[in-house]
């Protein structure tokens, strides 16, 4: 049987690290934390790691080594005093780092094995780094009976963090080496007029829901907007302009073609954007009430 592999974890506290950690430890893997986040972990996640096949480790004991994989999230920094003097210049070291899109120009790649672009991703939880500025904005005027900032700006292509951090597992607990550079994004794009919309219907219901008094409004059925699948790469087509091309949804083909050979799917995100709305809603409410 294949040997189950080792995966260092390592970047500030953030949402989708939660993610990874949740899905990782319904898998065989072994997983390495620094010591404060190892501790969260056993405590919360005790019943998990009595009962399921993966292990866990402080990264002050088992050290970074050849065949491992060091997944890095976000900014940095990265390196802990554990790593001695070679730092993380390890042969056979698989090293993975994972930026949200819109920062990806300002990241230096040359040392990385590969580098995973998430774009438009809808976090859990509330997160500085993930989280969307204008949902902050929005939940904000909300919270003071106003409304909310203009929605304009491009098209988005919003994912879920649950569907994120699934696929990275999924390349991780593979035998493949990822692909040298990839990127993550939804399928469908949402005007910025549309997700407003939806981000206001899911907060009036659930505001409506912790006080019982419910609205034509909250109660009415909101129709679903009208968002066209679109293929995972254009191809035989005239050059796009310059307009056109800010539209383009990120190419989508390496990710897609990595999961089909780690295991015989592709990139096909499954959770609705409705449902992600509703569950970074509740993270930002819940944690903005703590």
């Amino acid at each position: 049987m294949p040997q189950a592999p080792t995966i260092h974890l390592r970047g500030k506290p953030s949402s989708l690290r939660l993610g990874l950690v949740e899905r990782l430890l319904r898998t065989e893997a072994h997983v390495v934390l620094d010591d404060d986040f190892l501790r969260d972990v056993n405590e919360t996640y005790a019943t998990d790691l009595e009962f399921g096949q993966a292990t866990v480790s402080s990264s002050s004991i088992t050290n970074l080594a050849e065949g491992h994989r060091l997944v890095m999230l976000g900014h940095g920094p990265f390196t802990s005093p554990t790593d001695g003097s070679i730092g993380l210049d390890i042969d056979g070291l698989e090293l993975i780092l994972v930026t949200p899109a819109g920062a990806a120009s300002d990241v230096a790649t040359d040392w990385v094995d590969a580098h995973v672009m998430v774009h438009d991703m809808i976090p859990m939880r509330r997160d500085p780094d993930w989280t969307p500025a204008v949902f902050e904005d929005w939940l904000g005027a909300f919270s003071e009976n106003k409304e909310g900032p203009s929605p304009v700006g491009a098209d988005r292509w919003w994912v879920s963090e649950i569907d994120v951090a699934d696929a990275l597992v999924r390349l991780l607990m593979s035998d493949n080496p990822l692909p040298e550079t990839c990127k993550m994004s939804g399928r469908r794009s949402w005007s910025m007029g549309q997700t407003y919309e939806e981000f206001h219907l899911l907060y009036m219901r659930t505001m409506a829901g912790q006080t019982g008094r419910f609205g034509v409004e909250e109660l009415s059925a909101a129709p679903t907007p009208t968002i066209e699948l679109q293929t995972l790469v254009v191809s035989d087509r005239p050059p796009m302009s310059v307009e056109e091309n800010k539209l383009q949804r990120p190419d989508l083909s390496n990710v897609h073609d990595a999961l089909h050979a780690a295991d015989g799917d592709g990139w096909r995100p499954l959770i609705p954007v409705r449902t992600s709305l509703m569950h970074c809603l509740a993270g930002l409410l819940d944690q903005g009430s703590s």
